[in-house]
């Protein structure tokens, strides 16, 4: 996930429909996840989905945003991170 605040405002979240991220979320959500260091609320949208080869509409919900990267070790400053098995983290 990553938002650039410029001209031209641009925000990705992965797994999450563009749609929703333009409609419901704000730069200002991705700054306070990060400083906080909580989960936002969850984001609920409908999606097609095909089982046994018969299409359905289904509702799902996901977590929108979260501060924690499961690959990454974050350092003390909170910022800074290291790739899980790095040489430094020994």
């Amino acid at each position: 996930m990553y938002s650039l605040k410029c001209e031209y405002p641009k925000m990705t979240a992965k797994g999450i429909k563009k749609r929703y991220l333009k409609h419901h979320v704000r730069h200002s959500a991705f700054v306070d996840v990060l400083r906080k260091k909580k989960l936002s609320s969850p984001a609920k949208f409908h999606i097609f989905k095909s089982v046994n080869h018969v299409v359905k509409t289904v509702e799902i919900e996901k977590v929108c945003l979260s501060p924690f990267d499961t690959k990454r070790y974050i350092l003390d400053d909170g910022i800074t991170t290291l790739a899980y098995g790095h040489y430094k983290l020994r």
